[in-house]
């Protein structure tokens, strides 16, 4: 191209076109012209950009979570992908507007704290210990660099941070709370009838026409599902033979590295007397409630039993039958006020009057255990079980990378990788995406398996990890497509669906006739059960989250509205089951916080001040999005 423009330049006409291409380099560079004009970032937040990797991480990771919680109901031919990835996204914009508003505001985390979190997390741990290697092995799983998982983990502190600040201002107030339970503690009294499916079911005539209709209109319904077999190499650190004997200067050293593992702290078991109060107790009640503290130190000063007056008037129903006992406890369990009491006083010796979160308390130290060191051959065992799963760790690391390796360098068997590991080649039986067994009770199995990239176009699959240290590669043997069932194969399920349907439909028009009457005052609850043969059930009053009756009957009742002075209120519903169920609703009693032991009121007062906290934290985050620039590509241009 460069030719023809040399030799089509004629006179000043070519100098121009030079030269407004050499100005056009000069100021926007050769990669302008050079570069795809396609954006690659997935979304630009405040100027602060989120790759596309960021969100197709995040996505895999919301679909993983998904197959976890559906388990075999989970099927990826269902899900909506484009919106399963812009929820990821929207994930991400949020974590990354808190995180600007967290730094902001000051917020910050120390690299202390991160690597102690990491040192907390399961899935790094060998024998209950963090292990480096697990640590970079697990990440190496997921693609994920430990500098990036670091950064993203201080990143997550920080803006959990942020969070339980704006959470934690959050408080109930004491009407609040006596609102809320006048309808979370609400009883309901009501009577039922069920008009059972059965009983229509059985008088009905179901002809060849129907049951040709209901097939033809639920073709799709009646279907062999898509099956495959696979063939499969699985590794796991569990079959792996360390080869190895345990060297005792080793077991001296790693004792010694974990020489905190082995020692019980310190124990005291004490008792107490509590006089409780609410967080947001007013300076009056505060200052009864320390009145009467005082005033139980004086009675046992003048010698009266601690186990008696805790029994009388300790407001802490879990201690008080036991005379205020509360048992051998460590550091970090109890209220820090609290447990700064207890650790504070000498075996035998009383507190005065110690507030905590919970109210006043009055403390008597029982007893101490001391701290105790268990010596090296009480674990020696333990140990050298440790060494040898750190090798055997080593030894699943390097498998690991050649399973890898050779399944990806020769996509269309596992033979190679079988003869170079000395595994066996093991075949599945028929799966489908709804079920399967042995290895195909995994749903990242069955996902894998109906990826485009393993049934389609036949390569080997990455490792999949079904357990920690446990992974599978697997290739499609055998595929049979979904197919037709014919009527013939499937009449008898047809038939009894019709006739499931056509006794649900006159279930549910005599319901509705009988409820038109009740609502009419034509005629009484006791009547259509006596014309209808079925029995009168009574509930008494219950609560709405009780689990008889059934759920779907106790939410209709709780949903009607209140009948007044001696009226009842009718309603009814069909059931999953095809039954019909008429209501009779006759009483309501509103929730009385009053009633509640002091304990549960407090428990009531924390849950409905998350509430609140949860609230606040979606009013914060709704401010924070109007205020940001967010913006994300078209599809086309990402």
């Amino acid at each position: 191209m460069l030719l023809a423009i040399r030799e089509r330049i004629m006179g000043v006409v070519g100098w121009v076109i030079l030269g407004i291409l050499f100005v056009t380099f000069a100021f926007f560079g050769l990669n302008s012209y050079l570069q795809s004009s396609a954006a690659n970032y997935a979304a630009v937040v405040n100027d602060q950009e989120i790759s596309q990797a960021r969100q197709q991480r995040a996505y895999q990771q919301l679909r993983t979570r998904m197959a976890d919680v559906l388990g075999e109901n989970f099927d990826p031919a269902q899900l909506d992908e484009d919106m399963l990835k812009a929820n990821a996204l929207q994930q991400l914009i949020n974590e990354e507007l808190l995180l600007q508003a967290a730094d902001s505001e000051g917020f910050a985390a120390s690299n202390q704290l991160v690597a102690a979190q990491i040192n907390a997390i399961d899935a790094f741990k060998q024998d209950g210990v963090f292990s480096k290697a697990l640590y970079e092995r697990v990440l190496g799983y997921q693609g994920i660099r430990p500098p990036e998982f670091e950064y993203n983990l201080k990143q997550e502190i920080i803006t959990n941070q942020y969070r339980e600040a704006i959470k934690r201002t959050a408080a109930a107030t004491a009407e609040d709370l006596n609102q809320a339970y006048m309808l979370e503690g609400q009883q309901r009294q009501f009577n039922y009838i069920v008009l059972p499916l059965q009983s229509f079911s059985e008088a009905l005539e179901i002809t060849d026409q129907d049951i040709e209709d209901y097939y033809a209109a639920h073709r799709e319904a009646f279907m062999t599902p898509e099956r495959i077999r696979l063939q499969y190499l699985e590794l796991d650190i569990a079959t792996l033979d360390p080869g190895i004997e345990v060297d005792e200067q080793a077991l001296q050293v790693l004792y010694d590295e974990q020489s905190a593992k082995y020692v019980t702290p310190e124990e005291r078991q004490a008792r107490h007397i509590l006089v409780a109060l609410l967080p947001d107790a007013d300076e009056t009640a505060t200052a009864a409630a320390l009145e009467k503290a005082q005033g139980i130190v004086t009675r046992l000063d003048a010698g009266e039993s601690f186990e008696d007056l805790a029994k009388e008037l300790s407001d802490d129903p879990g201690s008080a039958a036991s005379g205020g006992d509360l048992g051998f406890f460590g550091r970090g369990v109890m209220d820090p006020e609290f447990e700064n009491a207890v650790f504070g006083l000498q075996k035998g010796a009383r507190s005065q009057p110690v507030k905590s979160a919970f109210g006043f308390h009055v403390i008597e130290l029982v007893a101490i255990k001391p701290e105790v060191t268990i010596p090296l051959q009480d674990v020696r065992d333990e140990l050298a079980s440790q060494l040898l799963a750190e090798e055997r760790s080593d030894i699943y690391y390097e498998r690991f990378e050649t399973l890898s390796s050779l399944a990806f360098e020769q996509p269309d068997t596992l033979e190679g990788a079988a003869d170079a590991l000395e595994l066996e080649l093991q075949e599945s039986d028929w799966i489908s995406k709804r079920a399967g067994t042995g290895i195909a009770v995994h749903s990242a199995i069955i996902e894998a398996a109906f990826s485009e990239d393993v049934l389609l176009n036949g390569n080997n699959s990455a490792p999949v990890e079904i357990a920690p240290d446990h992974v599978t590669v697997i290739r499609v043997m055998e595929h049979q497509e979904a197919a037709q069932q014919t009527l013939e194969q499937v009449r008898d399920d047809v038939e009894q669906l019709a006739r499931n349907r056509k006794a649900r439909e006159l279930a549910e028009t005599r319901g509705k006739e009988l409820l038109a009457g009740l609502n009419a005052g034509g005629t009484t609850l006791d009547s259509i059960a006596t014309a209808e043969k079925v029995d009168i059930n009574s509930t008494g009053l219950i609560l709405r989250n009780a689990t008889e009756p059934a759920r779907e009957i106790v939410s209709t009742a709780f949903s009607l509205k209140a009948p007044g002075e001696g009226e009842t209120v009718y309603d009814g519903r069909s059931t999953r089951s095809g039954d019909y169920v008429i209501i009779a609703l006759e009483q309501i009693k509103e929730g009385n916080l009053s009633e509640l032991p002091e304990t549960a009121r407090q428990q009531a007062w924390r849950g409905l001040s998350r509430l609140q906290g949860e609230a606040e934290m979606a009013a914060v985050m709704t401010a924070i999005k109007d205020r940001a620039v967010i913006h994300i590509p078209p599809p086309s241009d990402q």
